[in-house]
């Protein structure tokens, strides 16, 4: 048996080695195109690394030099209330106010923490405070901002933009930009000799950036907008050439741009478009006009125009015959005004083709920083798993992504949650047609008729409820301010509608403070904030308040207020009122309503000016009228059915 064995055994050695003489060969070749291909493997997953590259887009912190961790949200969280006797910490910020820079720190520690292994900020503008701002406190907040911001990131390459509330415009106009300069230590975040004649000209510069160290690589170009010069409001605070220049400097960066195959990212704190809810255009129109002329015939060059501004997260498309350019909006680091949480977003992009690929976005929930007293940022979402996108993140690919929204709920709903998912709102059917249609059309009689169009054809789309999504239960009473509610009848069907409100936000918006954008903004605001209580009329929740539900809803309030035990929470409601009504007069929070403030209020409600002024010394002898009386007088309006009481004179905004 032992021999048989051995013998097998070496039969088997022989026929192995007899098959390995005829295979080497053959096996020496399949061994040396697995470890090519295995090489080409590993090669290329390491080019994927050096090719992909990240960015960090911060934008409007609007730190408020003013903030107090104590202070009343009332007051914009600059001043300690002594009616209230619930004492809160709010270290990094809340909704009805801007920027502790307890929140700013926050905000470049956690971007820091998530990845400090970026190529490049961009910074896309507005450091300081919407209220208004002395020269020095803007160079002040900038000055600090520069700072922190080099503070975290030390070396890595900053994009900076200027915001429409960091142009300091009192200043001597030919030499504001140098006195912003070197007073904000703006050279931490611009130091590139071919950017700064320009920039200390007028606030806008271009810079060329190789991603790769390949010479022969395709330059990035940074092309950075002063926007505040295009906006109508700001116009008379800069000569009439300045716009023309930044124009015409524009319109040759982006010819030596084509010349040289640069690819181009697009920066503007403003956005080209309208404002669909408040039915304005962002910048003059005969600028804007002018500037997407330059657009179109330089369209193939740029990857995407980045923007700012509005607070939310949103995007739409410029599109004319063969041009056709994205438009991404960021959400801001400011909470105020419930448009987003704070946020900052990292994008992905291709080092090679320097197109973008993707974006991740993390938030910071104030609510529950509120309730721990700790910064804690989390992952909000990925664009590319969000919207089921498997593509790169160009204009082409977004204009596809709009045709989904506007065909598929799937789509609008994520659209509408991404933007809106901070505020306590009703979207109606119109205020999604008007959406929708703002989505690819810049024309504002285009963006007229399509909203017309579309609701003529009955196209309909279920109303959509935002309710704070992000509250805790503990702040269900915290006063929201409601930036897209409608207030009074303007269309006279016949009741209050969300369309109403729409119709009169533009003209609220320019009644009180035309000299003043800051005032104008602050009075606007808080003019929505009271259109939460009247849409706590519609009693029947069709989104509607008939005259019969107005009538109803105050003579019930009235008799509730006359009781001696009156329900806690009514009183915390009317209290809410009571308080906007009163801010929404005393903008600068001096503790009185001055009679120029009171006439124009009761103007725009149909009372003549000397009923108006009458009116006011009926009630008080002096040329103010004092906080304390002015909200008795508001209670006693709205508690009282005597029609000869001196508060029915002309409290009709109430």
């Amino acid at each position: 048996m032992l021999k048989v064995d051995y013998w097998k055994r070496d039969e088997i050695t022989m026929n192995i080695n007899t098959w390995l003489k005829k295979y080497s060969l053959l096996i020496w070749v399949l061994f040396v195109c697995f470890i090519t291909l295995y090489v080409k493997v590993e090669l290329k997953r390491n080019e994927e690394k050096l090719t992909e590259g990240h960015f960090w887009v911060f934008t409007d912190s609007h730190v408020d030099v003013l903030y107090r961790h104590d202070g009343d949200p009332s007051t914009r969280c600059r001043n300690v209330s002594l009616n209230n006797m619930i004492k809160k910490n709010r270290k990094f910020g809340h909704f009805d106010c801007d920027t502790p820079n307890e929140l700013l720190i926050s905000t470049l520690s956690a971007a820091k923490k998530i990845d400090s292994n970026i190529d490049f900020i961009i910074w896309l503008g507005d450091a300081t405070s919407h209220l208004s701002q002395s020269d020095d406190t803007i160079l002040s907040v900038n000055e600090n901002f520069s700072q922190e911001l080099r503070k975290h990131f030390p070396k890595t390459l900053v994009i900076p933009v200027l915001g429409n509330h960091d142009v300091i415009l009192k200043a001597n106009r030919s030499t504001r930009f140098i006195q912003f300069y070197k007073e904000t230590k703006y050279n931490l975040l611009l130091n590139d000799d071919n950017a700064l004649p320009t920039f200390l000209k007028g606030g806008y510069y271009s810079i060329r950036f190789r991603t790769l160290i390949n010479k022969r690589q395709t330059f990035l170009r940074f092309i950075a907008l002063n926007t505040a010069m295009f906006q109508p409001q700001y116009m008379d605070y800069f000569d009439s050439n300045e716009p023309n220049e930044q124009i015409m400097w524009f319109n040759k960066t982006m010819f030596d741009a084509h010349n040289l195959n640069d690819r181009v990212l697009l920066l503007a704190h403003v956005p080209f478009g309208i404002n669909e809810n408040l039915l304005y255009k962002f910048y003059h129109i005969k600028y804007e006009q002018r500037l997407l002329s330059i657009i179109n015939k330089y369209s193939s060059n740029i990857i995407m125009c980045l923007s700012a501004h509005r607070h939310q997260d949103l995007f739409r498309v410029y599109s004319s015959l063969n041009t056709t350019m994205g438009i991404i909006g960021h959400p801001s680091i400011s909470p105020i005004g419930y448009l987003s949480q704070p946020s900052i977003r990292k994008y992905s992009y291709d080092r090679k083709s320097l197109i973008l690929t993707d974006y991740e976005q993390y938030s910071f929930n104030v609510h529950e920083a509120e309730r721990t007293q700790k910064d804690v940022w989390t992952f909000s979402y990925r664009f590319s798993s969000w919207y089921h996108q498997s593509k790169e993140l160009t204009s082409k690919n977004l204009f596809q992504l709009i045709y989904l929204i506007r065909a598929k709920p799937f789509y609008l709903k994520r659209f509408l949650l991404t933007k809106h998912y901070t505020e306590n709102i009703i979207l109606t059917n119109h205020r999604i047609v008007q959406t929708l249609c703002a989505l690819t059309l810049f024309n504002f009689d285009e963006f007229l008729s399509c909203t017309r169009k579309l609701e003529k054809k009955g196209v309909q789309y279920d109303n959509i409820a935002f309710n704070n999504s992000l509250e805790n239960n503990s702040h269900v009473n915290e006063q929201l301010i409601e930036y897209r509610i409608i207030y009074r009848h303007a269309d006279r069907d016949g009741s209050i509608t969300p369309a109403d409100f729409e119709i009169l936000a533009d003209k609220l918006s320019t009644l009180v403070g035309q000299d003043d954008v800051h005032r104008r903004e602050d009075y606007a605001n808080a003019r929505k904030t009271l259109c939460q209580e009247i849409m706590r009329a519609d009693a029947n929740l069709d989104g509607k308040v008939t005259l019969e539900e107005w009538l109803n809803f105050h003579e019930n309030l009235a008799n509730e207020l006359r009781k001696p035990d009156t329900d806690p929470e009514v009183l915390e409601h009317i209290s809410q009122r009571i308080n906007t009504t009163f801010n929404m007069l005393d903008l600068n929070h001096d503790g009185f309503i001055a009679i120029d403030e009171w006439i124009k209020t009761c103007q725009f409600f149909g009372v003549d000016e000397k009923t108006a002024e009458k009116s006011f010394y009926q009630i008080t002898k002096q040329d103010k009228l004092e906080e304390d009386k002015a909200k008795q007088l508001f209670f006693e309006y709205l508690k009282t059915d005597d029609p000869n009481h001196i508060s029915n004179c002309c409290l009709c905004f109430l």
